[in-house]
């Protein structure tokens, strides 16, 4: 086993600092464009990826947040009509809740998408070459065989030059 040296936490370091760059600079441009904090985007588009209707527990999988600040964002999200609860989908537990895309949130996250996706464009993928994000999911792909659990697994990427 590796040991923690200077160079891993500083690595650390400058990835935490990075990301924390960039989710700044896609919150400012969503802010501006949409008026709306990329916590609140993140939730809808997890409800996107996970089909369009899913358990609030699955949203805080999907993200990887604690599940009361899901369900703190799903408030606010369904105040603004952009999501709804429904009830006693479960006969077996009638506590079971599902959160669904309104048409409205549906309609938002597509227009809300395009800005999100030119800030990442613009931030962060920009600056990668193919190899660059080869060698990023190859890390990805080591913390997780490792079980850290840091991302969830995901398919092969097919990087386009």
């Amino acid at each position: 086993m590796a040991r923690l040296d200077a160079a891993r936490v500083g690595v650390w370091r400058g990835m935490q600092a990075l990301v924390g760059e960039i989710e700044r600079g896609i919150d400012e441009e969503l802010r501006a464009e949409w008026d709306i904090a990329l916590g609140w985007f993140d939730v809808l588009a997890s409800l996107q990826r996970l089909g369009g209707r899913a358990r609030p527990l699955d949203v805080a999988a999907d993200l990887r947040l604690p599940a009361s600040s899901v369900s703190r964002r799903l408030d606010r999200l369904q105040e603004e009509g952009w999501v709804a609860r429904h009830r006693h989908i479960d006969e077996a537990d009638h506590r079971a809740v599902e959160v669904e895309l309104t048409r409205t949130g549906r309609r938002l996250w597509r227009e809300m998408n395009v800005t999100y996706r030119r800030a990442l464009q613009a931030l962060f993928a920009v600056h990668l070459d193919a190899d660059d994000i080869r060698a990023m999911q190859r890390v990805l792909d080591l913390l997780v065989a490792a079980g850290q659990e840091i991302v969830e697994p995901s398919p092969p990427l097919e990087v386009l030059d």
